[in-house]
């Protein structure tokens, strides 16, 4: 890569900002920041918290942590950049880690006599909050609800009240007063009056001035709590419309409707489902997207006519077209690691459709950068595990499936927009058991003539529990000489790495691998916005070869 480039995207990073780059560009720079760090030339810390933050608000959580950790290797501790790295772990699923560098950050906090290093113990004391809460959405055990409700309230409690702890405390206690109604939380905790408590606080914040979504959000929710789902709307509106409002803070608002508070956009029948569609529809419109968490699955199922309600009119796309991409959802994974953090998607096809085996067989098919012996940070395939959404939610749990070690086909990843025969960012791999109603997902070697007309569609699992649907603005841009690689405008979000790209038919025709606004032309010169497809038909041709040489 361009070693002047790749410093300036560092200058930027550095700056607080998110450059305007490839994926690969980005990791570039990120090592680039390393390496500086601990020389005369390096940044300071102030530049790599600004660029914590602004790589976790943007989502951007493994290069987060791969900075993070460099700082750690080689400058030691500091407060800031643990938390950041703590949040980051967090959000991509790792708990276990993040506890334990939590245990070690709160420790080395309390030596030191500084007005930040109680500021952040305070944030440290937060963030095992929402590891609990996590633990907690994960298993539904009323000990970790209760350890949430423990360290949030400390926190609410010690330095001034602040609002975000607050409402977290309100939802927590509100799920624990669903789970066990005997139940009552310690003297101050309890519901209405400390959702008052809350509102009263945020309403203060906003008179006052002070410009941010969070307190809208905060109001909102306060007002979920007391049951006037008017006013919740009100300020849901006020949130979705704020010009600070970005992608990661409507995420989180969603999930805590729909992890805390039990928010079904198909269900429709509490002020959570309402808050909810409002959430779906508006990120429809802004984001090009749509969420399918487990709970919509079940309903969908339960209750084929929940689509027609919600997507009845919809111009863009048509209840059957939802109807038939639920159909191929149970053959669509998310691969993780024995502690289940996610590291991408992929999907179930027959061997021939490969050729490498008989039609009736199934094999597992992925990205090379998600599960692989060779790639870096790639997921061994004797680490890896895939569970199906379907499955899970059918059963009420999640359902596991092993990935038989044994590799039997992968290429490593390219440069995004270079047609490489050899390098297709691809592995395919068995399952030592295969999911309840999981079938091989139909191919189509043939690729779609480019056109503003013609569309393709992607699934997948982004970060977060929901399987993403991408129905908008999927045109499909152009295909390269070779019919090797797609470009589309389907919007994806890390973790989409592995999903299948659908034609309209809801054939498979390519393995979605990589996404940026800074995306190279497959013709000419130049760059524009695209995400990239790797051709069925050359996944094909490249494992028959392989299988020849043998």
């Amino acid at each position: 890569m361009n070693h002047d480039k790749i410093e300036r995207l560092a200058g930027e990073l550095l700056s607080g900002t998110i450059p305007d780059c490839l994926p690969d560009e980005l990791n570039a720079a990120v090592s680039h920041v390393g390496s500086l760090l601990a020389s005369s030339s390096g940044p300071d810390v102030e530049q790599v918290r600004r660029a914590l933050g602004a790589l976790n608000n943007d989502r951007l959580f493994l290069p987060a942590r791969t900075l993070a950790e460099s700082w750690n290797a080689k400058l030691g501790f500091d407060l800031v950049v643990e938390r950041r790295l703590v949040q980051a772990l967090i959000e991509m699923d790792d708990l276990d880690y993040a506890q334990e560098r939590l245990k070690d950050a709160i420790e080395s906090a309390k030596t030191m006599d500084s007005q930040l290093a109680k500021i952040e113990l305070g944030e440290y004391q937060g963030q095992q909050g929402r590891i609990a809460k996590q633990r907690f959405v994960r298993s539904n055990d009323p000990d970790e609800l209760a350890r949430a409700i423990e360290h949030y309230a400390a926190r609410y409690r010690a330095n001034g009240r602040p609002y975000f702890h607050g409402i977290n405390v309100v939802a927590l206690v509100a799920a624990q007063e669903r789970l066990d109604p005997s139940l009552r939380p310690p003297r101050g905790l309890r519901l209405p009056a400390l959702a008052r408590a809350v509102l009263v606080d945020v309403k203060k914040r906003i008179s006052s001035g002070e410009d941010s979504p969070w307190p809208l959000a905060t109001a909102s929710e306060a007002f979920l709590a007391l049951n006037r789902c008017d006013d919740a709307e009100l300020w849901l509106h006020r949130f979705l419309l704020h010009p600070q409002t970005h992608p990661f803070h409507i995420e989180a608002y969603s999930r805590q409707l729909r992890e805390i508070w039990l928010g079904n956009a198909l269900r429709n029948t509490t002020c959570a489902d309402r808050l909810s569609s409002i959430i779906d529809r508006h990120v429809m419109r802004t984001q090009k997207r749509w969420s399918m968490s487990p709970k919509m699955l079940k309903t969908a199922q339960v209750d084929p006519q929940s689509l027609e309600r919600n997507f009845s009119g919809e111009r863009t796309f048509t209840v059957a077209m939802i109807k038939r991409m639920l159909e191929k959802c149970a053959s669509i994974g998310c691969v993780t690691d024995p502690n289940g953090r996610r590291f991408g998607t992929g999907f179930l096809v027959a061997a021939s459709a490969l050729g490498i085996g008989p039609e009736t067989e199934l094999v597992f098919v992925t990205n090379s950068h998600v599960i692989s012996d060779t790639v870096k940070d790639a997921i061994p395939p004797a680490n890896a595990w895939v569970t199906f959404e379907l499955e899970s939610t059918a059963k009420g749990e999640l359902v596991p499936h092993k990935v038989v070690p044994e590799v039997l086909f992968t290429s490593p990843p390219g440069e995004p927009g270079i047609t490489a025969e050899d390098r297709l960012d691809v592995t395919v791999v068995k399952l030592a058991s295969w999911p309840e109603g999981g079938i091989a997902l139909r191919t189509n070697d043939s690729l779609p003539t480019p056109s503003r007309k013609t569309k393709v569609f992607v699934v997948g699992h982004p970060s977060g529990d929901a399987l993403q649907l991408s129905l908008h603005d999927s045109e499909l841009l152009d295909v390269c000489d070779h019919d090797r690689l797609l470009h589309y405008r389907t919007p994806t979000e890390p973790g989409s790495s592995g999903s299948p790209v659908f034609n309209t038919n809801w054939e498979v025709v390519a393995l979605h691998h990589a996404g940026s606004s800074a995306m190279p032309r497959l013709r000419g010169k130049g760059q524009y916005e695209a995400n990239e497809g790797i051709s069925i038909r050359s996944i094909r041709g490249s494992a028959i070869a392989s299988r020849l040489q043998r």
